[in-house]
């Protein structure tokens, strides 16, 4: 076994929680008296329709009964506040009116069925406000509880809520940085792509700033506490996530539309039918034949349909608002680490100066960076391994958290990193290095020097590659008409040299979470629909701004896929314009959907006032109308496929 040394490096417990479940992240909407309800209600409904199944009318009408009155009550008593104390008609004031004219006819089924589609609109509602509170808390998560605080000689372990401006707090190896703060002293490898959106470590010494909710991968540091709780980057983060979601209105259903008008003039007619015919039987025809169950239907069963299509393709649609929305944007602002690029540093090319080759110069930094934890030293083993290049052992390994590595490999002295390392070791940096490296620099790439023996052996190069689906993702989205932007806080040269392979003309670089956020709405405020497509703490806020917010699912961080409406859970970026396609065909059948519902109440309302048919034939042609519209909405079932090329 090799010997291991680390520089200024303690030893640090795996602390990391594990995510909660399903139920315990929403057990309050869950346990909630709207859940049970629907629950209730749908279970009633669904015996209800077995039991006529099973040749037993009489139990399944007391069973659709039940469903109706059980589900109904809360309905019945939203639609009372909202016309005597809001002053407000809407498609629950509507159905009310309908299922006490449908129960009063014995038609018990149209009036469980229209309860229980409103119970699980209201229950969805309430699940995406879970979700809002999910992701706020998913954000606080990423500060540590407990915090190590130096007071004089002393060191002392206190909760984050304890620690003022001034303090100095310790963060090891595998720790998260609890604070806003400078360093002090130490030097340290830290990961702030939740905060900045950087695809690298940065490197952190004495005089550099540090973030809350950022993660120190290898080393030490002192940090002098300038801001905590609310004041830190993070904690502006959180309240831009609640200012976004407060701001976005929520999406009105298709049925409140017409409610306004269509409560007004059912009544009217029902009572006009009811002066001249002075038959009342004509009049409750109206008002059954009038019960919205195929508008109703119209919008949610389309939406469940393509809901179910996405699902297949590993598209989790959270909402039928979601993917109504996704439909109509026009702009899509991607993020570019981990989201139109794999998001951890690759080796590229081995450049070799002193005559040693490429496979020779690998194995030597494979061997030295095989017992390293930062995130270049494993990007150097796995591009080893992958070109099938012999990695031997490595003795006397050190670690010198922000400056590098050093191994005894065989006969080789091997020294890794920066040149700050190189020139304290007393390596002379060669001449005929500072071209390609400024070239390589000039083209975003990380330049990592290799030292053999006292001699720089040869320049490794990493950068964060595209995903291979993303430059075809692009070209499919301009297919269908909608423009492409990047967002990141990667420096410009690299965001422009990914954006220029891929296809992308307009680019936001070295933007922080407020200037995505704002980036967004300025989008908006120019009349656009826009989508945001992110993975990270940092995108949160544009997710939750965006008119839809899109998270690759498993490389997403849990604040992402809670905050975004819809996730990508395959990480296949290919998805997003074939949900597009998806929706807007499914926006499609919503509208077909619509105008033939209403259509057939028209009708209805006619042939019922005149009299051509009365309260049971009305019930009948009510419940025939909803299987055209089940029948065009279950078209969405399959389809959505790639686009073509």
């Amino acid at each position: 076994m090799a010997n291991v040394t680390t520089v200024d490096q303690a030893d640090c417990a795996d602390c990391r929680a594990v995510r909660p479940g399903v139920f315990t992240r929403y057990r309050e909407l869950l346990l909630s008296k709207e859940t049970i309800i629907a629950c209730v209600n749908g279970g009633l409904l669904l015996a209800g329709f077995l039991a006529g199944l099973g040749g037993l009318p009489d139990l399944s009408r007391w069973l659709y009964f039940a469903s109706a009155v059980i589900g109904g009550m809360p309905l019945f008593a939203l639609a009372a506040r909202n016309v005597f104390v809001h002053h407000d008609i809407t498609a629950g004031v509507m159905s009310s009116v309908a299922m006490l004219a449908a129960i009063a006819v014995g038609e018990y089924s149209a009036a469980a069925l229209v309860v229980f589609m409103f119970a699980i609109g209201d229950w969805l509602e309430n699940l995406t406000i879970a979700r809002a509170n999910n992701a706020l808390k998913g954000l606080a998560q990423l500060v540590p509880a407990m915090v190590t605080v130096r007071q004089g000689s002393a060191e002392r372990q206190i909760p984050i809520e304890q620690v003022r401006k001034g303090d100095v707090v310790l963060v090891r190896s595998g720790e998260r940085v609890g604070v806003d703060g400078r360093v002090l002293q130490g030097s340290a490898s830290v990961t702030q792509a939740a905060i900045t959106g950087e695809s690298m470590p940065v490197e952190k010494r004495a005089g550099d700033d540090v973030f809350a909710g950022t993660l120190n991968e290898v080393g030490a540091l002192e940090v002098e506490t300038t801001r905590t709780g609310s004041e830190t980057t993070l904690g502006h983060i959180v309240q831009l996530v609640k200012d976004a979601q407060v701001a976005q209105a929520p999406v009105q259903r298709v049925a409140n539309q017409y409610a306004r008008v269509l409560v007004p003039v059912t009544f009217a007619i029902a009572a006009a039918v009811y002066l001249l015919s002075g038959d009342i039987l004509r009049s409750i025809t109206v008002l059954v034949v009038v019960c919205p169950c195929a508008l109703v239907l119209a919008t949610p069963t389309a939406v469940m349909a393509a809901a179910g299509n996405a699902a297949r393709r590993g598209m989790l649609v959270k909402t039928g608002a979601a993917l109504e929305q996704i439909g109509q944007v026009n702009v899509v602002a991607l993020d570019k680490t981990g989201t139109l690029t794999r998001g951890q540093p690759v080796v590229q090319t081995i450049l070799t100066l002193n005559g040693m080759g490429e496979q020779q110069i690998l194995a030597l930094a494979a061997a030295t960076e095989q017992y390293s934890e930062h995130p270049i030293g494993r990007s150097i083993v796995r591009a080893a391994r992958e070109r099938q290049v012999p990695v031997g052992q490595a003795t006397d390994f050190v670690t010198l958290p922000g400056y590098g590595v050093t191994a005894q490999v065989d006969r080789y002295d091997v020294m890794i990193g920066n040149r700050s390392l190189l020139a304290a070791r007393g390596v002379t940096w060669p001449g005929n290095a500072d071209r390609p490296l400024q070239s390589f620099e000039q083209e975003g790439y990380t330049v990592i020097p290799v030292a053999v023996n006292g001699q720089v052996a040869g320049l490794v190069t990493l950068a964060d590659t595209p995903r291979e689906e993303a430059k075809a993702t692009v070209a499919d989205l301009k297919r269908l008409g909608v423009e492409v932007v990047m967002l990141t806080g990667d420096n410009r040269i690299t965001a422009e040299r990914i954006a220029a392979y891929l296809g992308i003309e307009r680019v936001y670089a070295q933007v922080l979470p407020q200037d995505k956020l704002r980036i967004i709405r300025d989008l908006q405020a120019g009349g656009k629909k826009v989508a945001f497509v992110g993975d990270g703490v940092n995108d949160a806020p544009a997710l939750a701004a965006a008119d839809i917010g899109v998270a690759m699912g498993l490389i997403g961080t849990d604040v992402a896929v809670e905050t975004a409406g819809i996730g990508l859970m395959a990480d296949d970026l290919a998805r997003l314009p074939q949900l597009i396609d998806l929706s807007r065909r499914t926006l499609r059948v919503i509208r077909q959907n619509v105008i033939f519902s209403m259509s057939m109440n028209v009708l209805s309302v006619v042939l019922g006032g005149v009299g051509i048919i009365g309260p049971v034939a009305g019930a009948l042609m009510h419940e025939l109308s909803a299987l055209p519209v089940l029948a065009n909405a279950a078209r969405l079932i399959q389809g959505a496929g790639p686009l073509r090329r």
